[in-house]
């Protein structure tokens, strides 16, 4: 008796994650830095924006936003730095490669590059709304008050981090490879059906 396809396929797509994983992380640089070169195109068009930075793995951006003073800090103006790790919003990549590799469809190589460049955006999202977030939310009254957002936009910032950083990056390369692979899942099912009768 032959195994359910299904499970050929999930079998395959655990064995292949952790390689993917492990490229993934191991290159960091190469496969997080198009959604790092967008999202600092993004951050660029806010004012307060002075420089963004990528290096060991960190993101970082030099605004122009002034920090209140604390007790016990020497004097002088601060100014606000910003950091986020790309990698945080970026496993959806070696997922949907997993995918792709554990799967048989016809054109698989071209769909594969085509959904790592429709990844990006998402990866980019994340990273966008965390810089934000930061910015609008957890540096303080003092410099939130200087970004300009209001109320509204700081609620919309708040919506924005959590579905980036909780929806996308899983669930955005799944649909993906189920939006490339539309036959897969019909064809499991026909050939699970042939087989129990």
């Amino acid at each position: 008796m032959s195994r359910n396809p299904l499970y050929v396929f999930l079998l395959k797509a655990s064995f292949w994650l952790p390689v993917c994983l492990g490229l993934w992380y191991w290159k960091a640089e190469w496969f997080n830095g198009p959604a790092v070169m967008v999202s600092g195109w993004v951050m660029q068009s806010f004012g307060w924006v002075e420089l963004v930075e990528w290096s060991q793995r960190i993101f970082s951006i030099a605004t122009s936003l002034k920090l209140g003073m604390a007790p016990g800090m020497p004097e002088g103006e601060y100014t606000l730095v910003l950091e986020v790790n790309p990698l945080i919003y970026g496993f959806g990549l070696p997922l949907f490669v997993a995918l792709f590799l554990a799967g048989t469809e016809a054109n698989r190589w071209r769909k594969l590059a085509l959904g790592a460049l429709l990844l990006i955006p998402f990866q980019a999202w994340g990273i966008c709304f965390d810089l934000l977030k930061q910015a609008a939310i957890t540096s303080g009254p003092v410099v939130s008050e200087q970004t300009g957002f209001s109320p509204w936009k700081i609620e919309g910032i708040a919506l924005g981090y959590q579905f980036g950083a909780l929806i996308l990056p899983a669930l955005a390369p799944i649909g993906l490879w189920l939006a490339l692979n539309t036959r897969f899942i019909p064809m499991l099912m026909l050939e699970g059906s042939l087989r129990k009768l």
